[in-house]
Parts: structure tokens; C-alpha cells; sequence
């Protein structure tokens, strides 16, 4: 198992992850990235028009493995 670190980056800023999760492949941290993608944005847009978020991945060495951005934007028409 391997230690990533899932790194959450918005129009406000960043947070960082310092504990990472131990998981089994790559394709795990892939898979748990896309989960919190989607949660941020689903506490994030209720209250806001316009959501920009990213996930990045580092692995336990810091280097970046994977990213994962969504931009997603509501409104009403005339």
C-alpha cells in the first residue's frame, strides 16, 4: 500500500492534505479523487454560481500523480 495526499484547491484558496490515505493503487487514489471532487462541489454549490475545484494527488514522496478539475456554473435564464 501507498500513501497519497489529496490536496483540494478552490477560487478561495487551497487546503492541504498532511494525514493521506493508504491505498492499494493508483486507481484507488484516482477513484478517491473524483469522490472528493464531488463532494466539495456539492457542499460548494448550493451557494455559489460558479464552482472552480481541483484535486491534486501527491504521492509519499511529494511529487504529483493526478489532477482532477471541475468548473461548474448555474444560472437562471432571462
Amino acid at each position: 500500500m501507498n500513501r497519497y495526499f489529496f490536496d483540494v484547491y478552490n477560487s478561495n484558496g487551497h487546503v492541504l492534505d498532511d494525514e493521506g490515505q493508504l491505498l492499494e493503487s493508483r486507481e484507488r487514489a484516482r477513484i478517491e479523487a473524483v469522490r472528493i471532487l464531488h463532494d466539495v462541489t456539492r457542499e460548494e454549490m448550493p451557494d455559489h454560481e460558479l464552482v472552480k475545484l481541483t484535486v491534486k494527488v501527491r504521492s509519499d514522496t511529494g511529487a504529483q500523480v493526478f489532477e482532477a478539475s471541475l468548473i461548474l456554473t448555474s444560472g437562471w435564464s432571462a
